[in-house]
């Protein structure tokens, strides 16, 4: 398997071997399994060329022994060299230096901690002698021997710690071990469930393929939640840290996996104080202050290895032991064990477990556990967790089945928070049953007015009954969210945007995070009807909040479906660049804080397929489709789908384009007008490419369509994509459309539309410039080829070479040759030898004796050749075929003919 990621690594240690370094070595230190002799073996592979390496390893038993390390060497000494250790150093030097015959010499240390002091100072010697260059692989650097910490802080050494892989690099890797593209979902889990440790990875992967939690699709390996795994390969992986334990030792680990935490007291009235002592110190446990102290597991993969090992029976067994305790144990993990012991949950305890699992993006599990509780329909804090589960799988119509029959056994009319929160998941699961039909109506002002009326009353009511003003503001900021996902989803961007400016012009007396969460929906607002400007300068404000893992009032699970739907107005109003640089700014810092699993897999498949990059597309779009078929919690398959079969369409396959053209219009439809507008948009222009004829009709329905909802944004899109495609009589409607929004896009859109309707090649040229700045790549290379084609047809042949050199500059391309080749492009391969003939003042009558043709074949090549390339004599050939012969003139005069 090839090595991968680690580059900053890999070029560290790479720079140590140069002549100029000031070092000679690195010091390697990772925990077991993170791949620091893999590393070590690919600079060596790599970078160490005709080296001559020396493999040294540690162990436990070389260790007791004085140059137990290099016994392997020693036997090939003279008697009398191996009677001192200065004198052992000085042969073991000249037996290298020997062997390796002028070459440089690397010394390659595994288990470097295990070394005896009398081998690590032979080595160290080399190394400050500068006869040998070091890498030497810790696991635990606290244990390095002396010679090599005095290297260290001397500076000949240094020192690279192996951090946890980023989720990216454990896709790669999973990608090669598995052979075929993985989904990001699966791919992050993984990574989670491993601690981004390779060799943790790999087992992990395994076991996940085994019981089909990870499984193929359509040519992708994508998760499935609802397989549970027994971790049988990653138990085998962390054994090892097991050894020598004592059976209370292990009793209390099987506890501590089962129940995520333990009083620290109870812990001690059966265990001794110094078998916890060496737990602890060994990093098998943490202690941490829940209330009371309390003891937790070091490392959460050591839980999930030890929870899959333990069967209902021995669960059982354990529970007898101990029952955890509710106000330090983790609810999830407390729930789970009892339910699979064949216990049951309290009220209580089955609640918090819920609302865990929902927190945790566990709906199944959260599901499962309120209603293991067979009264849980008559709690307003249960249905509550209940409908939010239910309709993040995606049911809404199961979900407001609950909240129904809840209210028939609530006949006490009691208010509660829950309660006003109830109404929001029951508003949010009116949105999903009007997702198919919101589309092709007009929607009303407040779909949900009288929810969020009734919502309204019941906090009133509440503040009248003394609820805790941090409680009451709590609430408010929910229902001011949920009023403005409803209305935004619905596409009432004109009602969204009136009702929330007011609120977001407040500032942060409401909390930053709120404050953002409000400019979210606000910018969505503006930038799909006619404030594309605003839009973006809100965006940029506040994409810093959205992405500061340290907001206190501002979660993962409210910030990347922000982040996600600001990305998707910035491509909707043709801010491709803007999105790019927001997505892309924290690629080096995967994690908390930046948009990750099929969300970000699908932000970036869009990205590239409103930049028209096919390819990079559909290798984003498909995983994210394939892995949403199996869980699409916020229905995003219908538009992932569509924009993918467009995609496919521009890669020429259109057989998976008609595929995911048929899943598009078989799954439910997004909530979301905005994202079911957008698989409209690329649906029509997916069937343009298969061949449909009614592109221009249908793009003039939308855009009509667009106007009367005041969609501005959409509208001037489907009308740039009616004139691209040859409807040249909406170019003035486009330019009408274009002219009353704000923004680069629009003004791009106004010299696009009246270039094509004035087949103006500069105005042309304009637009393209304006395209390629924003990131819109094809769009800019058709329009640069529309210039083209009217330049020469009208025999502008200033701007054709213009147009020539332009595209040779941006390439890169300084040779005169390259000029050439881009004129030569159009031609066939005859045409070309003629061309370039011909150029040089090469007769017709000699051009034929050479290529044994006749003299009117020639001429009519020629004429051929003169048409392609928009010429109409010889000179001009020539001039065209010899850049540096045309005088800097041509060339000023044409960028003043365009500018």
């Amino acid at each position: 398997m090839p090595f991968l990621g680690r580059s900053g690594l890999i070029q560290a240690m790479a720079d140590c071997l140069k002549p100029e370094s000031a070092v000679s070595g690195c010091l390697v230190v990772g925990d077991s399994g993170t791949g620091k002799s893999a590393l070590i073996r690919h600079v060596l592979s790599v970078y160490g060329g005709a080296a001559y390496v020396v493999n040294v390893r540690g162990s436990a038993f070389a260790g007791r022994t004085p140059f137990g390390a290099l016994t392997f060497m020693l036997s090939e000494l003279e008697p009398e060299s191996a009677s001192h250790p200065v004198l052992i150093l000085r042969g073991l030097t000249e037996l290298i230096r020997e062997r390796a015959a002028g070459r440089q010499v690397i010394l390659a240390v595994d288990n470097a901690e295990e070394l005896d002091e009398f081998s690590a100072m032979v080595l160290g010697q080399m190394v400050v002698n500068r006869s040998a260059h070091m890498f030497a692989a810790f696991r635990d650097f606290s244990a390095a021997p002396a010679e090599f910490m005095g290297l260290w802080r001397e500076g000949l050494l240094t020192r690279l710690d192996l951090e946890p892989m980023l989720p990216s690099e454990c896709a790669h890797l999973l990608e090669a071990n598995l052979r075929g593209p993985i989904s990001r979902a699966a791919a992050e889990e993984l990574a989670s469930a491993s601690g981004g440790n390779p060799s943790m990875l790999l087992a992990v992967a395994e076991d996940y393929r085994e019981c089909g939690r990870v499984k193929p699709r359509d040519g992708v390996w994508v998760l499935d939640k609802t397989r549970h795994c027994t971790f049988p390969r990653l138990y085998a992986a962390m054994a090892v840290r097991l050894t020598g334990l004592s059976a209370g030792q292990r009793e209390l680990l099987d506890l501590l996996a089962l129940s995520g935490a333990l009083p620290l007291e109870q812990v001690l009235e059966r265990l001794d104080s110094l078998e916890v002592d060496a737990l602890q110190e060994a990093g098998l446990l943490q202690l941490q202050h829940r209330g009371a102290p309390a003891l937790s597991l070091g490392d959460p993969a050591l839980g999930t290895a030890l929870r899959g090992q333990l069967d209902s029976g021995r669960r059982r067994e354990l529970l007898e032991i101990m029952v955890p305790d509710t106000a330090v144990a983790l609810p999830s993990h407390a729930a789970e064990w009892l339910l699979s012991a064949g216990a049951k949950l309290s009220a209580p305890l089955a609640l918090s477990a819920g609302r865990a699992a929902n927190a945790a993006g566990d709906p199944e599990a959260a599901q499962e556990y309120i209603e293991a509780d067979p009264d849980y329909l008559s709690s307003t804090a249960a249905v509550l967790e209940l409908s939010r589960a239910q309709l993040r799988r995606g049911n809404a119509a199961q979900a407001a089945d609950a909240i129904l029959r809840h209210r028939s056994f609530d006949e006490t009319g009691t208010v509660s928070p829950d309660s006003v929160r109830l109404l929001l998941v029951e508003a949010a699961s009116g949105c999903r049953a009007l997702a198919e039909q919101q589309f092709v109506a007009s929607g009303s002002a407040d779909p949900h007015a009288a929810l969020f009326g009734d919502a309204d009353r019941m906090l009133a009511e509440l503040r009248t009954q003394g609820l805790a003003h941090r409680e009451a503001a709590m609430l408010e900021r929910e229902l001011v969210l949920e009023r403005a996902r409803c209305l935004t989803q619905h596409g009432q961007y004109s009602e969204a945007a009136s009702f929330l400016s007011g609120i977001y012009a407040r500032g942060d007396e409401n909390g930053r995070g709120f404050r953002a969460l409000v400019g979210s929906w606000l910018c969505v607002a503006w930038g799909m009807s006619d404030r594309q400007s605003d839009a973006h300068e809100l965006a940029a404000a506040l994409w810093p909040i959205l992405t500061d893992v340290h907001q206190p009032d501002l979660d993962e699970g409210q910030a990347a479906p922000a982040q996600a739907r600001i990305l998707h107005v910035l491509m909707v109003t043709g801010a491709l660049d803007a999105a790019a640089d927001f997505l892309y700014q924290d690629a080096g810092t995967e994690g908390d804080g930046s948009l990750g699993g099929t969300l970000r897999e699908v932000c970036e498949g869009m990205l590239h397929a409103f930049a028209g990059r096919g390819a990079a597309a559909i290798a984003l779009l498909h995983p994210a489709a394939t892995q949403l078929a199996v869980f699409d919690p916020d229905g995003l398959q219908h538009t992932v789908s569509a924009v993918a079969a467009y995609c496919a369409a521009l890669q020429g396959q259109y057989e998976r384009a008609e595929e995911h053209l048929r899943t598009a219009g078989a799954v439910p439809a997004t909530p979301s007008w905005a994202l079911q507008r957008t698989a409209a948009h690329f649906t029509v222009l997916a069937r343009n490419l298969l061949g449909s004829e009614d592109a221009h009709e249908a793009l003039a329905e939308l855009a009509a369509k667009d106007d009367a909802r005041g969609a501005g944004a959409y509208a001037v899109l489907s009308l740039l994509s009616a004139v691209r495609l040859g409807d040249t009589a909406a170019a003035q409607q486009l330019l009408d459309t274009a002219s009353v929004l704000q923004g680069r896009f629009a003004r791009l859109c106004e010299d696009y539309a009246k270039g094509a309707a004035g087949c103006d090649p500069q105005q042309l040229l304009l637009a393209s410039d304006a395209a390629a700045a924003m990131g819109h790549e094809l769009f800019a290379r058709e329009t640069g080829e529309r210039a083209l084609e009217i330049a020469a047809g009208s025999g502008d042949r200033a701007t054709v070479r213009f147009i020539h050199r332009s595209r040779r500059l941006q390439s890169g391309e300084t040779e005169n040759d390259a000029e050439v080749e881009d004129c030569l492009r159009g031609l066939t391969a005859r045409e070309r030898v003629i061309a370039r003939q011909a150029a040089s003042g090469t007769s017709n009558k000699m051009i034929a004796a050479e290529l044994s043709i006749s003299v009117r074949t020639v001429e009519g090549h020629l004429y051929q050749i003169y048409s392609k390339l928009h010429v109409g004599s010889r000179r001009e050939l020539s001039r065209l075929l010899s850049p540096s012969q045309t005088g800097s003139a041509n060339q000023s005069g044409a960028v003043r003919g365009v500018r």
